[in-house]
């Protein structure tokens, strides 16, 4: 065996120590990569918003919107565009991944708490208003390419909101969906007793929420990017009256629409003359017997029932609409073709009445959480199952407030047919049943 001299084994040493070094320094990189990161106790979640309220003021947040029109006049059809972010609690511990932070996810400052927010009104949007809503939108296609399912989200609120609580909603969606929210923001004028103008600024509002439809549309297409549309409430009456420019549209995954506040006999009307077999966007009407606020709204309007009211299956609603259009009329009930699109229709509407979920009093809440759940996974979430439940299965108010006002014969129609509804797994009763809805829902 050869014996290596002094000067080698010196050089060798250093060679192997300086192995060592590197090899620690490795171990030491892998370790901190592998290293859980901490999730923080509140984030900053991204949104976008279109408003078409009037500016009240400028503040340290940003602008201050208020309850009127921002046209009282003339209108321009400009709303005011912009973004920012709210402030969340992390519930859910989720770390801000490269994705998360990608979509604009942050840790909150110390001292911000649940509710602490930051607006900004799109750059150039009063002097060149064509061009910053051309950006403004292209922003938004590229947040949703960043995101795991390429989504944008849009969401209409409803009733009785100020935008601070409107934001703060929308807040609830983006961290549940992890996708890039616009707020469509009405001027609402958040009090109670204001409920006949906030129905009036609804309804003038609707040419400016179309536009927000017609430019999403835009996005999508240029950027294969896909929608979902969500509403609460009166909100729900914005999208209800943009169907003429939602249906047969291949972007549109879903529409869901929270205890919405609109009579049930205009959305079969809009169901006749629009509805399509083409379509192919999922309709989910999410309601609660517990709602009162929906059983007050009926009594107002002269006892006819609110769509979000009662638990009739919308796809019995929507499929005896269709019926009656004007294309199927020719057509027998027995007619294989008219077969084949009315199973169409039915299996993309959906009615899921979520009243043992909603612990609140008064009903009328928005379960972000379960939307989400039922959205990307086709089932309500932990701890929770759909089991069907009988159609028409509607709340005592509005039981009563027919009977007061001689309108009960409202109850005979439409057909009962199933729905959905969400029970704790501890509840359900028969598992086939669980799992077959799973399969109807996707």
């Amino acid at each position: 065996m050869r014996r290596f001299s002094r000067p080698e084994l010196f050089i060798l040493s250093i060679l192997v120590a300086f192995l060592n070094i590197a090899a620690q320094a490795a171990y030491a990189e892998e370790t901190a990569e592998a290293a859980p990161v901490e999730a923080p106790d509140f984030v900053r979640v991204p949104l976008f918003f279109v408003t078409d309220r009037n500016l009240l003021s400028q503040s340290e947040n940003g602008p201050v919107f208020g309850p009127q029109r921002k046209y009282l006049g003339d209108c321009e059809h400009q709303p005011f565009l912009g973004s920012g972010y709210c402030v969340i609690e992390n519930k859910a511990h989720k770390v801000l991944t490269p994705k998360l932070q990608a979509l604009g996810w942050q840790p909150a400052e110390a001292k911000e708490k649940a509710g602490a927010y930051k607006l900004a009104l799109q750059p150039d949007s009063e002097s060149n208003f064509a061009q910053a809503q051309t950006e403004f939108f292209k922003d938004i296609a590229a947040k949703a390419v960043e995101s795991e399912h390429n989504n944008i989200l849009l969401f209409a609120h409803g009733y009785k909101n100020s935008f601070e609580s409107a934001w703060d909603v929308a807040a609830r969606f983006s961290y549940s969906f992890e996708s890039p929210v616009v707020l469509y923001s009405w001027p609402s004028a958040a009090k109670l007793r204001a409920y006949a103008p906030d129905e009036n600024n609804n309804e003038w509002s609707q040419e400016h929420f179309n536009d927000v439809i017609e430019k999403l549309e835009e996005a999508c297409t240029s950027s294969s990017t896909k929608l979902r549309v969500y509403a609460h409430s009166m909100g729900s009456r914005l999208v209800i009256r943009a169907t003429p420019l939602l249906r047969e549209k291949p972007h549109l995954l879903e529409v869901g629409l929270i205890c919405p506040d609109i009579d049930q006999g205009v959305v079969k009307h809009y169901a006749r003359r629009y509805l399509s077999d083409k379509g192919t966007a999922k309709l989910r009407l999410y309601m609660s017997r517990r709602d009162k606020a929906l059983a007050l709204s009926q009594i107002v309007h002269g006892g006819y029932f609110r769509l979000g009211e009662c638990a009739d299956s919308v796809a019995s609603m929507a499929v005896g609409a269709f019926r009656q259009s004007d294309q199927n009329k020719s057509l027998k009930d027995s007619d294989p073709q008219l077969q084949a699109k009315l199973e169409k229709v039915q299996r993309r509407m959906q009615t899921i009445d979520f009243t043992d979920f909603d612990g609140l009093a008064i009903g009328h809440r928005i379960p972000v959480e379960l939307v989400k759940n039922i959205a990307y996974i086709n089932r309500p979430g932990d701890g929770y199952a759909l089991v069907l439940e009988e159609s028409g299965q509607r709340s005592n108010f509005g039981r009563a407030f027919s009977k007061i006002t001689h309108l009960t014969g409202q109850t005979q129609e439409p057909p009962r047919t199933h729905c959905y509804k969400i029970v704790k797994e501890s509840d359900k009763n028969n598992e086939a049943v669980v799992k077959s809805l799973a399969s109807e829902l996707e």
